[in-house]
């Protein structure tokens, strides 16, 4: 199986404070990768509330997003009691969907892991996939 390589793109448009917790801890006593995913997604979840939204209202209304795929690079390890940092990027903004990129960088500077979620836009009261709304594409700019 081929590798996938993720760079992260520039500018990061949030950061996500987070300090490592025991349950966090995997029996590696490492964090573990189920963490990793509830980690990006908490982070997700703080950007779009930062602006006043969910993932089940991206537009302030009916319209949201799922996850589609998830792609995560590891690059060391981090342990209990790590303060890190989830950075949040935007890559390609397509007609329904768009890459959110993450960036978890320990206190000291060392990266931890890279990962790309893809997103589709779901109307959630027509249970359907949707277009980008353009408050998405306006958000996705701002630094």
């Amino acid at each position: 199986m081929s590798r996938i390589i993720l760079d992260f793109p520039t500018p990061a448009i949030y950061s996500h404070p987070v300090r490592l917790r025991i349950d966090d801890i995997n029996y590696g006593q490492h964090l573990g990768h189920d963490t990793l995913v509830s980690l990006l997604h908490d982070a997700r979840c703080g950007w779009l509330a930062k602006h006043g939204l969910t993932e089940l209202s991206v537009d302030g209304e009916s319209l949201g997003w799922v996850v589609a795929e998830l792609v995560v690079n590891y690059r060391a390890e981090a342990f209990y009691a790590d303060e890190l940092q989830v950075e949040l990027a935007i890559g390609e903004i397509g007609s329904k969907g768009a890459e959110i990129f993450h960036r978890v960088v320990r206190k000291d500077g060392v990266e931890i892991a890279i990962a790309k979620v893809g997103i589709v836009f779901f109307d959630y009261v027509a249970r359907k996939a949707a277009a980008t709304p353009k408050n998405f594409i306006k958000l996705a700019r701002r630094l």
